[in-house]
């Protein structure tokens, strides 16, 4: 497959140009600046090479349905908002955006093709649909059988991933006595295992961009050498090799 190479862009040095420039955003709230130290550092880079990538991605995409534009925006957004929570040092903030990414996609990749039920939903939110719905959808989509093998595997990383996150996300206040400094002390999760979490989050977004990137793969396929290259640094190698096939 032949890729028009970008002459100008150099997209990974923009990239840490661009972290540099967050960082020092960051820095200028004088409580934040530990929270960009030490193990934490590869996990605020990594959420940040994250959001850049998306960001790319989703202006890449050639077409979406009007009705489905609102879960890409969305997408988009949340990705974002991982760099805050990590240098605001909540670890249940964390895993509520990383767990509303994973809905983001779904629900944007199953819109795509159902604009009735998209209406449905408007009128009546009860109707929506769950996660393993939404992941058996992606699991059996009739444009990826080609790729099933490794779609269910990312399905299934995901739906591991989801599972982890919601335990963070829904906690346990206790019982109904009114005691809100043991109920902050449960709401406000320290990011204890920085190393941990940076893993956790790499592969929920591993199997994010694959299934995006094939979902999209024609537009994939008109990507830059720069372009490629932004993505790939989130894939396993099988992944790369799927994409190029």
């Amino acid at each position: 497959m032949n890729r028009k190479v970008s002459l100008g862009s150099k997209l990974l040095a923009i990239q840490k140009e661009d972290f540099v420039k967050c960082v020092s955003f960051f820095e200028t709230f004088e409580t934040n600046k530990d929270s960009i130290a030490g193990e934490q550092v590869q996990l605020v880079k990594t959420a940040h090479k994250i959001a850049f990538t998306m960001s790319l991605l989703t202006q890449k995409v050639s077409y979406v349905p009007d009705w489905d534009k609102p879960y890409l925006f969305q997408l988009k957004a949340d990705t974002v908002e991982l760099l805050p929570s990590i240098v605001f040092g909540n670890k249940r903030t964390l895993h509520l955006y990383e767990r509303a990414c994973i809905e983001d996609f779904l629900r944007y990749f199953y819109f795509f093709d159902h604009q009735i039920e998209q209406l449905l939903l408007r009128t009546n939110p009860t109707k929506y649909q769950t996660i393993d719905f939404l992941l058996n959808w992606v699991k059996d989509y009739p444009l990826l059988q080609k790729y099933q093998e490794a779609v269910t595997k990312s399905c299934n990383n995901l739906s591991s991933a989801y599972s982890e996150l919601s335990r963070t996300v829904h906690g346990n206040l206790g019982d109904a006595e009114i005691n809100l400094r043991d109920n902050l002390s449960e709401i406000f999760k320290p990011i204890d295992n920085p190393t941990k979490e940076c893993e956790l989050l790499a592969l929920t977004f591993q199997n994010i961009f694959f299934l995006f990137a094939l979902f999209h793969l024609h537009d994939y396929g008109k990507l830059t050498v720069d372009e490629i290259r932004l993505v790939c640094q989130h894939l396993s190698q099988q992944q790369k090799i799927d994409l190029s096939s």
